[in-house]
């Protein structure tokens, strides 16, 4: 097998470097196609406000429902890393054959609960009545493409584990060229308003799994896809569900606790619920900075520990938490800076504008607090530890999240109020994870010494 791609050798931040810039420059792309939705019904959509809020309402639940699934990859991601450290080849198609079935054996029933259950979960939400409709209608056209979805997921976690961050950069921008275009068709061109970002979305993810797969049925890091290997491996199977399943958990609770804080804010007028859908995009832009880093630290935590170089583990995270930390300050310092001009690519409206940046000051302006729970979560999710930080997340973001708005944020029901939860709960989650980190880490290093 091929050691080119390999994160167990060589100088620590330099690698780091060059696997986390690809990762990152997938993610924003990712996130501009998606923001493109959102400026493309808010500037060319007829009853611009209204399309915005439709789509804006929609954002947290498609992230709860959607979530759990795409959160399993992390299993996948470090059981291939894993594998391809400890030069198992025959185990690491096994699990990228299982990995790929699982994606479209659970993507089905998650097509089927977005297009039948939509509406119901909206009017939980408490969507307002002049916004539900349109809303309704973007969900389940979005779900559409939720096998397509989560086959991409899970055959890209595949290839970011083995060190190949280049080609998912290259398959995300051609389809994300597929969905703006067919955006501006349906919208500008054919006014289908909310419907037809949702047609662009459903193209770009068919296009991206076939894509992806394509890469694989050529061989790919010593990984070759074949329609007769899809099955359930039984052994890989239980590995990647033993760290994905308390992945997924992790990942909806923390959907579900956004999903209170998207409840809160429909309490307010139409202004305010598009004033989030469209300074939730630089929320989103922010997270691609922490998410970049802890793909960084899962991949070379797992590599390192199947090849046994347990030494090594220290300097990765440590690395890992710097430059993280520096890229994410630095985006909040531009965000507050030109907020304002950043903010109006999406609308033309002053008073959206304005509600906006109650949201940049509150929680963009203090991302880099979020760092700590993630980078040393990731850390122990590739040392094969994914239930510690479930556990952690689960009290110190999403319970401490769903008490804020529950009982602090009626004492002063202001939209301050609901955003000040951010850094309460990164702060609540992101100490004790840094201490449990500390803790598995020095266990691991004293079992595996050898004087």
């Amino acid at each position: 097998m091929s050691n080119t791609n390999k994160l167990t050798e060589g100088p620590v931040l330099k690698n780091y470097v060059s696997f986390i810039i690809p990762v990152l420059l997938t993610g924003l792309l990712q996130q501009f196609y998606n923001s493109a939705d959102t400026m493309i019904v808010g500037k060319f959509a007829k009853d611009g406000e209204t399309a915005l809020a439709a789509v804006g309402s929609t954002a947290s639940l498609c992230a709860l429902i959607v979530t759990f699934f795409t959160n399993l990859s992390i299993g996948t991601n470090v059981v291939c890393a894993k594998l391809y450290g400890a030069d198992d080849k025959e185990g690491l198609n096994r699990a990228f054959h299982t990995s790929v079935l699982m994606g479209i054996v659970l993507g089905i029933p998650l097509m089927l609960v977005g297009i039948f259950g939509s509406k119901y979960f909206l009017e939980l939400m408490g969507t307002p009545d002049n916004v539900i409709e349109k809303a309704t209608l973007y969900m389940r056209l979005f779900f559409v493409g939720a096998p397509a979805n989560l086959v991409y997921c899970f055959a890209s976690a595949t290839l970011r584990s083995v060190g190949d961050t280049r080609r998912p950069l290259y398959i995300l921008a051609f389809s994300g060229i597929v969905n703006v275009c067919l955006n501006i068709l349906c919208v500008a061109g054919f006014g289908l308003g909310v419907s037809g970002v949702a047609i662009g979305t459903i193209a770009s993810q068919i296009v991206s799994a076939i894509l992806v797969l394509i890469v694989f049925s050529k061989g790919a890091n010593g990984v070759h896809f074949s329609i007769s290997k899809l099955r359930i491996y039984k052994n890989e199977f239980v590995q990647i569900l033993s760290i994905g399943i308390p992945a997924g958990i992790n990942g909806i609770l923390f959907s579900l606790s956004n999903v209170f804080i998207q409840s809160a804010i429909n309490s307010f007028e139409k202004i305010s619920i598009a004033a989030h859908s469209v300074a939730w995009n630089y929320m989103c832009f922010a997270f691609l900075f922490v998410n970049a880093g802890e793909q960084g630290v899962v991949c070379f935590v797992g590599q390192n520990i199947g090849a046994k170089k347990f030494d090594r583990i220290g300097k990765i995270v440590k690395t890992g938490f710097f430059v993280t930390s520096a890229l994410t300050l630095a985006f909040s310092i531009i965000v507050m800076w030109q907020g304002k001009p950043l903010l109006y690519i999406f609308t033309n409206n002053s008073e959206i504008v304005a509600k906006g940046m109650i949201q940049i000051y509150c929680a963009i302006s203090v991302y880099i607090l979020y760092v700590p729970g993630v980078i040393f979560g990731g850390a122990l999710r590739g040392m094969g530890k994914s239930i510690l930080p479930t556990m952690i997340n689960i009290i110190g973001i999403c319970a401490v999240r769903v008490a804020w708005i529950a009982f602090i944020w009626p004492l002063n029901p202001t939209l301050e109020m609901v955003y000040y939860s951010f850094p309460v709960t990164w702060i609540a989650s992101g100490i004790p994870m840094f201490l449990m980190y500390a803790v598995c880490k020095r266990k691991l290093l004293k079992c595996n010494y050898q004087p």
